[in-house]
């Protein structure tokens, strides 16, 4: 075993320990951003969870406004068990028309299923301005509202995966540079404890 003076042990230290430092101080960091970008990506998806339910909810009870004015026509308001105000027709519809470009403006448009359950939600408003123009039934609505609806929940349950396994940076500090870190200190302090150094 090599023998080394204290003035070599001294230098290497220091420069062990401030690359030691470095490293923790990036794994820190990193941990750190990831943990906040974790935080913003959970935070978007309780919003586009709420956005998603505020669209379905009000474009089913509007489509069921509009069917029952297609079914009674302009006399349905003289039955009161069934009566929807002008005004809470136009809140639906509202609704419906904001809570879809909020989640317009969530989706990524570089993502496929992104892509899709946009697709879906179109396909509800144009089978609901087929139903109001041609006075067809709510089938082909309520058909596309469930399949946006089933859609949506395997998009939102892999955001959540994504969530939970973390964003690329932080898996890599966490699974490969902080145990790298740890090996590489600890084979340091056995290689000062074991090796031989001259007064």
């Amino acid at each position: 075993m090599n023998d080394f003076p204290v003035q070599s042990l001294t230098a290497i230290a220091s420069l062990a320990a401030a690359l030691i430092t470095a490293a923790i101080s990036f794994v820190s960091l990193t941990l750190t951003k990831e943990q906040k970008t974790s935080e913003f990506r959970q935070a978007w998806i309780d919003g586009l969870r709420e956005e998603l339910a505020s669209f379905l909810a009000a474009a089913r009870a509007f489509a069921r406004a509009a069917e029952i004015l297609n079914t009674y026509g302009p006399d349905y308001k003289d039955k009161t068990a069934l009566r929807i105000s002008d005004d809470k027709i136009g809140e639906l519809r509202y609704q419906a028309a904001e809570s879809f470009c909020k989640i317009q403006l969530r989706l990524n448009p570089g993502e496929a299923e992104h892509q899709e359950l946009l697709r879906l939600l179109r396909r509800v408003i144009n089978e609901q301005n087929a139903m109001l123009s041609n006075k067809a039934g709510v089938e082909g609505t309520m058909m596309a509202l469930e399949t946006a609806s089933d859609y949506a929940q395997p998009v939102l349950k892999n955001e959540w995966n994504r969530v939970k396994k973390g964003e690329l940076p932080f898996r890599i500090a966490r699974n490969w540079v902080a145990p790298l870190i740890l090996v590489l200190s600890l084979m340091f302090i056995a290689w000062v404890l074991l090796g031989k150094f001259k007064p």
